[in-house]
């Protein structure tokens, strides 16, 4: 066994940005030294900055969880626990160690298959493409035969997050392997996750937003005092290629008690990075613990969530699962059950129960002030999502997922429920007038000529819609600061969205053909310009009425 060596505490290979701009690599006990003048990690993408920042807040809940809201605020006016963070992984260096020795940093040391096989380091850095869409990533086949070792160490971190579904090497000592394989478990665990990350002015403000208390709702595993409470690194045998099915719900599992900080650093695979600190030129990887995410809000403090009728069902009980989210939607469009609005929808057992659930860490901060707690907390929220989609039965990464949002604090407080109600409702109006519009480019299409439904036509209308509106929803949010009645508040976005549909509705109509306008007959009846501008116009009169001063005409 060879000397360990290239250890992740103080050798650079954390990319940060700093307050000034610059970008610049370090190690783990350099961050934690300079969190006030860091605004953000800077990884190669946002799933690898997301990874190795709830590696850090695994930390910080293992040394620091607060007790309480009051015991939340002390910790927010002292800023984050990073001397204590030092002092532990002072205490635990040994586990920090990339290559060589028993417990080589989230690694299997004798992980290896019967045949001694070594992958190429394709599957674990997840912004290789296929070959035939190579041409549109950073990364081309020169640059995966080999690694460096701080390039490595982040793509670990990020397959335990976010490696996809499918086959992987079977190893040697696995007793759940079959002809040589491990047959998919599912991705791994922040794959099946909507995350919200809070973001303060630094990453010392961020990292005490989203360190919650242990009271906080219905959250369990907050302390440490679980036979589970400590980090994965933490474990006093090295690891093996056993591995276990943890999931909640799952009758044939052995699900137990799990603590943020042993989840935060969750071992879905296991993995043996094959090189030393010159370089990596393979890996080995094999399926790790599994972990489903029926009914896991118990556990994860980070991901939005929705209730699954199906779900429920299945397993006889209330069952919520991840609120994953789409790729073409901006975070403001998933506002209507993120907010302190809750949205009640029949339930498997035909009674009321809540669509949608906020992460805990959003819950604790909705109600925050409730408890009468002083402090220089900011005006504005800004939340980051993240996420991943996967597409042939989750076996590739299609594309990640990453928005952020600046919410007024005003607007998010349970005390403000009325603002939050507005803010809601826009959104789901500004959904309503994009269906409007899609309904008028159809029109428009079919009144061309085009066969069909004209689902193209609406699509590219309602993409072109949301493009417009985007800058200025933001804005606008960004704005409501609970000096204004609520009414007024959403009185005004309601006047900008009649503008913008008017505005995309000239757009369409100055494009529409000459055979548009002259007009034919549809599986709807007969359709032209000037009915399929009046069938627009009684519907955005009905969802955003014309202001009393203003007569508008077609134009």
């Amino acid at each position: 066994m060879k000397d360990p060596e290239f250890n992740l505490l103080d050798e650079p290979w954390i990319p940060v940005r700093l307050l000034d701009g610059s970008v610049v690599e370090i190690g783990l006990l350099e961050l934690l030294r300079r969190t006030t003048e860091i605004a953000d990690l800077a990884c190669e993408l946002p799933t690898q900055s997301i990874a190795i920042q709830r590696l850090l807040l695994a930390i910080a809940y293992r040394v620091a969880t607060p007790l309480d809201a009051h015991d939340w605020a002390r910790q927010w006016d002292d800023g984050a626990p990073t001397e204590q963070m030092i002092e532990y992984l002072e205490q635990w260096r040994d586990r920090f160690y990339l290559f060589g020795g028993r417990f080589p940093f989230m690694q299997a040391a004798d992980l290896r298959t019967a045949k001694d096989e070594v992958k190429t380091l394709d599957v674990i850095v997840a912004c290789v493409p296929k070959e035939d869409k190579r041409l549109f990533s950073t990364r081309q086949l020169s640059g995966l035969t080999q690694l460096s070792a701080s390039d490595a160490a982040r793509w670990l971190v990020h397959v335990h997050a976010y490696d996809s579904s499918g086959i992987r090497s079977g190893a040697v000592g696995d007793q759940q392997v079959t002809k040589g394989k491990g047959f998919p478990i599912g991705p791994a665990w922040c794959g099946h996750l909507g995350l919200v990350w809070l973001k303060g002015r630094d990453l010392d403000e961020t990292m005490v937003l989203n360190l919650i208390p242990a009271d906080t709702g219905e959250l369990r595993g907050v302390g440490g005092s679980l036979a589970w409470g400590a980090c994965s690194w933490e474990d006093p045998e090295p690891e093996s290629a056993v591995r276990g099915d943890y999931s909640l719900l799952d009758p044939s599992g052995t699900p137990r008690d799990i603590s943020i900080p042993r989840l935060l650093t969750w071992h879905s695979r296991r993995v043996r990075l094959v090189g030393d600190s010159a370089g990596v030129r393979g890996v080995v990887l094999a399926q790790g613990d599994k972990l489903s995410p029926q009914e896991m809000r118990l556990y994860e403090p980070q991901s939005l969530w929705s209730y699954s009728k199906e779900q429920s069902r299945k397993f006889k009980q209330d069952v919520y699962m991840p609120r994953k989210f789409k790729l073409e939607n901006a975070l403001w469009r998933n506002l209507p059950g993120t907010l302190p609005t809750p949205t009640m929808i029949e339930g498997a057992d035909k009674q009321l129960k809540r669509q949608f659930l906020p992460s805990a860490t959003l819950s604790f901060h909705y109600q925050l002030e409730n408890d009468s707690i002083v402090t220089t907390y900011p005006r504005l929220v800004r939340i980051q999502a993240v996420g991943v989609a996967y597409r042939s039965k989750e076996t590739e990464i299609e594309d990640v997922y990453s928005d952020e949002l600046a919410l007024p604090v005003a607007a998010i407080r349970a005390e403000r429920h009325a603002l939050a109600v507005v803010i809601d409702q826009q959104v789901r109006l500004t959904e309503d007038v994009s269906g409007a519009v899609g309904t008028l480019a159809a029109n428009l299409a079919l009144a061309a000529g085009e066969r069909g439904k004209g689902d193209g036509a609406r699509d590219r209308a309602k993409e072109r819609f949301f493009a417009v509106v985007d800058d200025p929803f933001r804005a606008w949010l960004a704005q409501v600061d609970g000096n204004e009645d609520a009414r007024d508040v959403g009185q005004y976005w309601k006047d900008s969205l009649r503008r913008y549909a008017l505005a995309i509705q000239n757009e369409l109509v100055a494009c529409a053909s000459s055979s548009a306008i002259v007009g034919r007959d549809t599986d709807r009846g007969y359709m032209n310009v000037g009915l399929a501008e009046t069938y627009f116009r009684s519907a955005l009169d009905k969802l955003v009425p014309a202001p009393d001063n203003k007569q508008e005409g077609m134009k």
